[in-house]
């Protein structure tokens, strides 16, 4: 068994609920993967930042978000995202006096098209040992 269980999605209209509900999610499949507890809070804090900056840049009224977890890792895939939009949701995770912090924090980032929409692919992984 290689440990990998089946990918979680979760579409959430943009509005007030995409953070609570992406924040929930994605602390619930970190847990899964056993992730640390310190990576565990930069998942949710990439949580926070896609709630609040995907909208913008989603295709649809949704922001759609599959995540799938091994043994100490998490990939988050979000989209469709309109042409562009998946560099703009990384530029726009920028925090003054604190740099990009979606690049700071994950270990992978990744931009994929398909069928003419984006998606921003993000991997957290732990690597160290307890």
């Amino acid at each position: 068994m290689s440990g990998a269980i089946a990918p979680t999605r979760v579409s959430i209209a943009s509005g007030p609920l995409v953070g609570p509900v992406l924040r929930r999610v994605v602390g619930m499949v970190a847990a899964r993967a056993d992730l640390p507890l310190d990576r565990l809070d930069d998942a949710v804090l990439i949580a926070d930042l896609i709630a609040a900056r995907a909208p913008a840049h989603v295709v649809d009224t949704t922001v759609d978000v599959e995540l799938e977890s091994t043994p100490r890792t998490l990939d988050l895939r979000v989209g469709p995202l309109r042409k562009g939009g998946a560099r703009a949701l990384v530029i726009d995770a920028a925090v003054p006096g604190v740099g990009n912090v979606v690049e700071q924090l994950t270990d992978e980032l990744q931009v994929e098209s398909e069928d003419g929409a984006e998606f921003l692919r993000l991997r957290l992984a732990y690597g160290g040992t307890d």
